[in-house]
């Protein structure tokens, strides 16, 4: 995942952790809510994670570090998280959501392997400015998108039936000589 880049040092890296915790204790107290010292934890526990993550294993990461907070404010700051625009929900081939912060990272999307599980981001610099177009033709303001390619990686398509078709179709490979014939 390429939320917060990997490219910043310790300073910059706080500094925008302090931004992220700016804007969502503004974004809370629009809405007559409390920054509590459990919601700053989880706060600093989702920039400090760089991959996907589920909120059992957010939480589960949490008490491995001694930072005690309850299962259900863990969810509910999660949704707080999502609502400001800090994080992300991302669902994947199965049925748990996952979350990411993206805030102070490029914008990207995912491509998801439909018989591995593997997960590849790509840049979405493109696919946002196609969403700006579609929405302003239809007199509609974008705030976020989702938008995910389901399909085989490259593994996976050299090592399945259909990946072979789509070689022959494409003359990337020869088709196996002998066949159908049994080796004595």
């Amino acid at each position: 995942m390429h939320a917060m880049p990997a490219s910043l040092d310790a300073q910059d890296r706080e500094e925008l952790m302090r931004t992220a915790e700016n804007v969502f204790r503004e974004f809370l107290r629009d809405r007559s809510l409390k920054y509590t010292a459990e919601r700053e934890k989880i706060v600093r526990a989702v920039m400090d994670t760089d991959e996907h993550f589920e909120a059992e294993q957010l939480l589960l990461m949490m008490r491995q570090q001694d930072k005690r907070v309850a299962k259900a404010t863990v969810y509910r700051t999660l949704k707080l998280l999502v609502d400001c625009g800090i994080v992300k929900e991302v669902h994947f081939s199965n049925k748990q959501v996952h979350y990411e912060h993206t805030y102070g990272g490029d914008p990207h999307d995912h491509m998801v392997c439909r018989r591995c599980g593997r997960i590849i981001e790509f840049d979405a610099r493109e696919v946002a400015k196609l969403r700006t177009l579609i929405a302003a033709e239809h007199g509609f303001h974008a705030l976020a998108h989702r938008f995910q390619i389901q399909g085989l990686c490259a593994t996976c398509t050299k090592s399945c039936p259909i990946g072979l078709k789509v070689k022959l179709l494409t003359g990337k490979a020869k088709a196996s000589k002998g066949r159908g014939k049994r080796k004595k």
